[in-house]
Formats: structure tokens, C-alpha cells, sequence
């Protein structure tokens, strides 16, 4: 049976899982030849798995975007990708992660004080109005605003450029750089792109180039010959942060290239706060949009670790990233040739009931183990590396949302960000 499926049809752009459900049932191999390049869809969680372990035939070598890129770094196969993965393991394993949890904490309670400010919060008494000024009290008015722009987009902005070093003066440029990569991605010109990555290139090549200045000055080569400067020069010589380790760190034996990089931090960019802001506007949309959902996570404080996976299945911040077939691969008698872009759709693997009960419903009471079935991070070599740190956001943010302001409610229709592959709210309309 043909689906007519286009990824940045209005329709689908506004809900793709029906779409998806279609292409599981009637094509789970689906031809797009309607975006540049044409490339493949795998729809089923199988399939999707399986992709991603078989690494031999599913290569990552020729870019996750929809258009071609050569390797580099973490975007590249086994077993080049290990030694580029290990950077990762030691910058963002749980237990580092958990080290930063206060900070996390801090912040967010920054953003939420702001939010109090404007009136609303915990015995409101439900008049309406924003309220601006009023007091948190009992019978302060209604306060309104967008929780994207209030909490959900600078919290993970500053935590990942905290990790990296971005000055606090630079924040601004640094969300805007991601946002204009992110917003080329539903073109079918790969030129588009070309604008964007060269200023992201040239803030980082500034910021390398300092790093490297540094330790020059301190007597270190940064290149070969002369004494080697390494991870005992973060703090006495460079800044405690990830961009200072990426700068001293060695894969066999070496010196990252300005390539190699230039896409780690972008892996880290849009992971980092366009994927993590995602997640959170996606999990306060859908617990507000059935006011039982937010009341008994408020009740309940054990839900939020089920609450947190079942945002991730249900509205994956992610909806497919891309392999290349290494040779011609036949699957559901479809054969996908050798070198076709190929999308593993984890927005449609996610709502496959061969694998989630009732996948199309967002559910409380599901089992914590069965719903982290979802692909939503990848899975096998290509894991996403910052999984916990966004978990961790996750539960930070519902703890002490359901907290302090337990009285959130919808107060509009929330919109979706632009690119076709990610999915998230760019406004979240409440009150409080």
C-alpha cells in the first residue's frame, strides 16, 4: 500500500503520529522523494533498534542530519567513534551529573522566585489577570506568562554553557546560534545551513583559539614538541569546563583537529538546550493539558521518574535521526540502496504497540522499566551521552514546579519549534 507521507506537511508538522502510524501499519519503509535529498523512513521500533546497533550496515559516517556531512568525531562509526565517546563518559557520567544537581536546583529556584514575583503561586485565588506585582500570598491574583521563555528554555541554556564556559554576557548569541542551525533543518538547499555553522565556527574558533593562547603563555605547546599540556593545566592555566578539556584531550596519541571540535560542541549546543528545553516544555505541556495528570504528579511525588520517561516516549524531543546504508539493504521488500539518507524514526517507534501498550495515550501508571523502552536517546554505541543529564533536568524541574507552583495550569495552545526532526514547544502559555 503507498503512503503519501511528507515530513513537513503542515499536518504532520502540527501532529506527525498519525502519519507515523500510517507509515507502521501500510509502509514501514517509506521513499520520500519529495525532500532533497530523498531519503528513507524506518517507522517500526524493530527495525529502528536494530538500526542502531548494526552499525556495519547503518553507518552514522555520512552525518544524523538529513544532509551529507563527512565524519567527525562522536559522528562517525565504531571503532573510530570509541575513542571520541570516552571525552563524553567522563565528562557526563551520573555520577558527575549528580554533582551538579544543586546548581541545577539553585537555578531553577531562581526562575521560579522570578515567576512568583509576578503574583499566582500557592493559594491564588483563581481571579483573572496577570496580576503583575502582586504578592504569593493567600488571595493574590492569577500571574500569566510563557513557561518556554519564563523557565523551560534558560534553564538548560545556562546549564550546558556553564559546562562549557560560555560567559554570561554571550548567552544570548549562544541560544540564537542554535536556533538558526536548528531552523535550517526542514530546507530541502543544503546552503541554507552554510550561514548559520560558519558564525557557529567562527564564535568557537575564537573561544579555542583563547583556550590554546593561555597555554602558550604558560609555557605549554599546544601542538607537538616542547612540554605537553594536558588535563593538569585545567584550573591552574584554563577554566575548570568542558571547552578546557576538549582543548588538552588526546584520541590516540593526538590533538583534536578544529573539525573534530567544532562538532563535538555542537553536538553539545543542541543537545545540550535545544533537545533538554524540548523535554521540558513537552513533559509541562502534556501533564497541564489534562489537569488530572498535573494534580496527581503534585499529589504524588513518586511519579515523577514514570512522568519524566513518559514525557520521553511520548513526545520524543528527537523524532528521527539519520544512517546511511553501507550496501543495498532490503527490508520489508523494500530495498533501501547503498548511500540513501535514511530516517530512524523514534517518534513512530516510540507510539508502536507491538512493544507499548496503549502507545498513543499518556499514562502515570506505566511500569518505569517497560516505558524506558523508548528510543528516545538512541540506543547501542550512539547512546546520547547527555541522557542524564536531561533526566536529571527533568526531575528537577517537575519536584519544584509541583512544589512551589502547584497552581500551573494551560492557558492557551502551545507552539511547536520549527524543524521537522525535533519536536518541542517554542511557547508554553500559563498561569499560575
Amino acid at each position: 500500500m503507498t503512503v503519501e507521507y511528507d515530513p513537513v506537511a503542515p499536518e504532520v508538522l502540527g501532529n506527525p503520529f498519525p502519519a507515523y502510524k500510517e507509515l507502521r501499519e501500510h509502509c514501514p519503509v517509506h521513499h520520500n522523494e519529495l525532500f532533497s535529498p530523498p531519503h528513507y523512513t524506518l517507522s517500526r521500533h524493530a527495525d529502528v533498534r536494530e538500526a542502531l546497533v548494526d552499525h556495519q550496515t547503518w553507518s552514522i559516517r555520512y552525518g544524523q542530519s538529513p544532509q551529507y556531512t563527512r565524519p567527525a568525531a562522536l559522528v562517525n562509526d565504531p571503532p573510530e567513534h570509541t575513542a571520541y565517546r570516552a571525552l563524553f563518559a567522563r565528562a557526563f557520567t551520573p555520577r558527575t551529573v549528580k554533582t551538579i544537581e544543586d546548581q541545577i536546583d539553585a537555578l531553577a529556584g531562581v526562575f521560579i522566585d522570578a515567576m512568583l514575583a509576578l503574583g499566582g503561586g500557592p493559594g491564588a485565588d483563581g481571579a483573572p489577570g496577570a496580576g503583575a506585582g502582586a504578592g504569593a500570598g493567600a488571595g493574590a491574583r492569577r500571574a500569566a506568562g510563557d513557561l518556554h521563555d519564563l523557565y523551560a528554555c534558560p534553564l538548560p541554556t545556562i546549564v550546558i554553557a556553564k559546562l562549557l564556559g560560555i560567559p554570561p554576557e554571550d548567552l544570548n548569541r549562544f541560544k540564537q546560534m542554535s536556533n538558526d542551525l536548528t531552523a535550517t533543518y526542514n530546507s530541502s538547499d543544503p546552503a541554507v545551513s552554510l550561514g548559520p555553522r560558519k558564525a557557529f565556527d567562527a564564535y568557537f574558533a575564537a573561544v579555542l583559539a583563547e583556550r590554546r593562547s593561555a597555554l602558550r603563555s604558560a609555557g605549554f605547546d599546544v601542538a607537538e614538541g616542547g612540554p605537553r599540556s594536558g588535563p593538569d593545566q585545567i584550573g591552574p592555566v584554563l577554566p575548570e569546563d568542558l571547552v578546557s578539556a576538549l582543548v588538552v584531550a588526546e584520541v590516540d596519541g593526538r590533538r583534536l583537529d578544529d573539525h573534530e571540535l567544532s562538532w563535538i560542541l555542537l553536538l553539545l549546543l543542541l543537545g545540550g538546550n535545544e533537545t533538554s528545553t524540548a523535554l521540558l516544555t513537552n513533559l509541562m505541556w502534556r501533564l497541564l493539558e489534562r489537569p488530572e495528570r498535573w494534580q496527581a504528579v503534585c499529589a504524588d511525588p513518586s511519579l515523577i521518574d514514570v512522568a519524566v520517561e513518559e514525557s520521553l516516549r511520548f513526545d520524543p524531543p528527537v523524532l528521527g535521526l539519520f544512517r546511511t546504508p553501507t550496501a543495498d539493504t532490503t527490508l520489508h521488500g523494500v530495498t533501501i540502496p547503498a548511500k540513501a539518507k535514511t530516517m530512524l524514526c523514534y517518534g513512530s517507534a516510540n507510539h508502536d504497540p507491538a512493544v507499548f501498550d496503549d502507545p498513543d495515550e499518556f499514562r502515570l501508571d506505566r511500569d518505569l522499566d517497560d516505558v524506558k523502552r523508548h528510543v528516545s536517546f538512541g540506543f547501542g554505541a550512539h547512546f546520547c551521552p547527555g541522557a542524564a543529564l536531561a533526566r536529571l533536568e527533568g526531575r528537577v524541574t517537575l519536584r519544584l514546579l509541583t512544589e512551589r507552583l502547584p497552581t500551573l495550569a494551560l492557558a492557551g495552545e502551545p507552539q511547536r519549534i520549527v524543524a521537522f526532526n525535533l519536536w518541542g514547544r517554542s511557547t508554553l502559555p500559563v498561569t499560575w
